[in-house]
């Protein structure tokens, strides 16, 4: 079985509504401090055992009415079912997927019905020894009773095996096949552990292939990038605020050029207005040339035609004549001065205008100077186009400043070089385990067959059979700790291995060395090779041993290496379950306590084990998503 969605809402610690999608492999949730990491988890748990008293601690205060999770499941057998529990008001609503109507039936109603159908998804377990197998919490180091060096150690509780005093033909030939067997076993495990650094050197070897190949594609884009900056000269001197300066300007000189153009347009209808006024001539206006031909006529009379008129009537009718030519010619003059004049006003009208015209233009060119010289910068004809190749500017900016984050992010504070130094090493190393592991392929075989075999014979030999559910029983020799109570963490893990035992139906014979095995493998890759086996100590706690052979007990070890050493054989228990139990191992903030180093190395034990079974790590540290098959955030 392995989880798919869950749903929270109104629960402890969330105020939105809260959805997480899982995959069937490793799932990394990056949350912070109090976001609710915990609250998932134990959503989760609180719905695969929808017990009453269970949930009521979910409730969030804030909504204590409104407060409901759901949990989509995938079963063995590629069944989907949904439990929605309405916390507030303790029901619960189990369906199944149809796939025809694509929608979920209703299954049950009944909180009791739905525990019994949740139980056979689970394998029948209880919460309790779900929780005990698979939730990993940060607490369950910290509740791990140090080792005191000054303690006496337990003392160690030995198989008590009665062997015969003289072996009989059929026990010889059984130990004959016990040690063909263990031996086979020995070198499958050995193929087994030579396929597993394997896999996890070429794991490494693709992911520093991905960030290579990354880091070359973002060398291409810094490339391009730069190119198109080289268009931009001149941008990175614009001020910020250059929009709304240039929205200023257009909005002030569009007023002036508007006023500029009523200008000209007036001035064009007055010059028009001109060339319509005729020159107004003295000379040739009418009146003028009567009066001058009326003076001409009179005074004609006066000097010819004396004789003609009397001398009274000449006396008064040649003043008058040169009066009447005197009044025509000054009507005359009246005339055309007037029209002249009301040429000149317009004239100076016109005149008027074209000075404020060019004043206004004057001082367009004056105001706009600094978005005259920013364009001259930039290489600009018009604002539009400085607008554009400034929001350029800041786009590629913007680009190269999110380049430089994923860079630091793939790097991770480490040089380029020594990433290439290492993908390098890695390399070598691959070739060399490909090798190492060709050397043994021929002994990979199924080892638990093999341990069932080793089981079957030594049931048929003379020697007792161990009863792990009491605790006054004698342990067999090997990687069992002690029942008795201890200080380490042989203490607590015996409840474990038990569990492991009677819900997978797996003898512990059986069960122990496989635990060994898969956590001398996880120590390992956590401590990159300082310590490469691990067994049973003469207190019934485990021991280790580094590289050079050199065994430390529990009490030795440092209060870190005891924390990867507890990490490496619960993921190794659920290694060893895989094949019979595939149930999530749920993981809440575990590694908080780990270097940044062993936490990357953990993320890849997790990340293998991912394979066999569903793992969802909850995390505060964002820095190692990049080691999850699926990735997910909690807000």
């Amino acid at each position: 079985m392995f989880l798919l969605e869950l749903v929270m809402q109104g629960v402890r610690g969330f105020k939105e509504l809260v959805r997480l999608r899982f995959q069937p492999g490793f799932n990394f949730i990056a949350a912070g401090n109090e976001a609710g990491k915990t609250a998932s988890v134990d959503s989760i748990v609180g719905l695969l055992f929808p017990g009453r008293e269970a949930t009521t601690s979910l409730i969030s205060r804030e909504t204590p009415d409104a407060s409901r999770a759901a949990l989509v499941v995938c079963s063995d057998d590629g069944a989907y079912y949904r439990l929605i529990q309405d916390l507030s008001k303790q029901a619960v609503n189990l369906s199944k997927y149809n796939a025809s109507t694509k929608d979920f039936a209703l299954l049950h109603k009944d909180r009791e019905a739905t525990v019994q159908f949740m139980a056979g998804l689970t394998t029948g377990m209880s919460e309790e020894e779900y929780s005990r197998l698979f939730v990993l919490r940060r607490e369950h180091y910290a509740g791990q009773a140090v080792m005191s060096s000054s303690a006496p150690a337990p003392a160690p509780q030995i198989a008590r095996i009665k062997s015969p005093s003289a072996p009989s033909g059929k026990a010889a030939a059984q130990d004959a096949r016990l040690a063909e067997l263990r031996e086979t076993l020995r070198k499958a495990e050995g193929a087994a552990d030579a396929e597993y650094r394997l896999d996890a050197a070429k794991l490494r070897l693709g992911e520093l292939m991905k960030k290579l190949e990354g880091l070359e594609e973002i060398n291409g884009r810094y490339a391009d990038i730069h190119t198109n900056l080289s268009l931009l000269k001149g941008c990175e001197t614009l001020p910020e605020n250059l929009d709304e300066l240039i929205d200023v300007h257009e909005q002030s000189q569009g007023q002036k050029i508007i006023k500029s153009e009523e200008l000209q347009q007036d001035i064009e209808a007055l010059k028009m207005q001109l060339q319509g006024m005729p020159n107004a001539s003295l000379l040739t206006d009418s009146l003028f040339i009567l009066g001058i031909f009326s003076g001409i006529g009179s005074l004609a009379a006066g000097v010819f035609f004396p004789a003609v008129l009397p001398a009274e009537e000449l006396s008064t009718y040649f003043p008058i004549g040169v009066l009447v030519s005197l009044m025509l010619i000054s009507a005359a003059w009246y005339k055309s001065s007037r029209k002249n004049a009301q040429k000149k006003i317009v004239q100076k009208e016109v005149e008027g205008l074209e000075a404020e015209r060019e004043e206004l233009e004057k001082s367009i060119g004056e105001s706009g100077g600094a978005i005259t010289a920013y364009m001259q910068a930039t290489a600009s004809s018009t604002t539009a186009e400085l607008k554009d190749k400034m929001d350029n500017y800041r786009r590629v900016s913007s680009l190269i400043g999110e380049i430089n984050e994923q860079r630091q992010r793939l790097l991770g504070g480490t040089a380029v070089e020594a990433l290439r130094a290492e993908y390098g090493q890695l390399q070598a190393e691959v070739l060399e385990f490909e090798k190492a592991a060709r050397a043994v392929s021929q002994y990979a075989v199924d080892t638990y067959s093999i341990r069932q075999e080793i089981e079957r014979i030594e049931s048929e030999s003379a020697g007792p059979s161990w009863d792990f559910s009491s605790p006054d029983a004698d342990v067999p020799a090997g990687f069992a700790f002690s029942a008795a109570p201890s200080s380490g963490h042989g203490a607590t893990f015996l409840p474990e291995l038990t569990i492991a035992s009677r819900i997978g139906e797996i003898e512990m014979d059986t069960l122990v060395p496989a635990v060994e095995a898969a956590a001398q493998r996880n120590l390992s890759a956590v401590t990159r090779g300082k310590y490469v086996r691990v067994e049973a100590g003469p207190d019934g706690g485990p021991a280790v041993y580094d590289k050079k052979d050199v065994r430390m007990g529990y009490a030795e070890l440092s209060h870190s290496t005891r924390e990867m050493l507890y990490f490496c054989l619960r993921t190794g228990l659920i290694e060893a379950l895989a094949g019979k139990i595939r149930l999530p191992l749920i993981l809440d903030d575990p590694l908080a306590g780990f270097d940044p180093v062993r936490q990357h190395d953990a993320c890849q034990v997790l990340r293998a084990l991912g394979t066999k079974t569903q793992v969802i790590l909850f995390t505060s540290n964002p820095a190692l998503k990049a080691q999850g098959d699926a990735v997910l955030e909690l807000k």
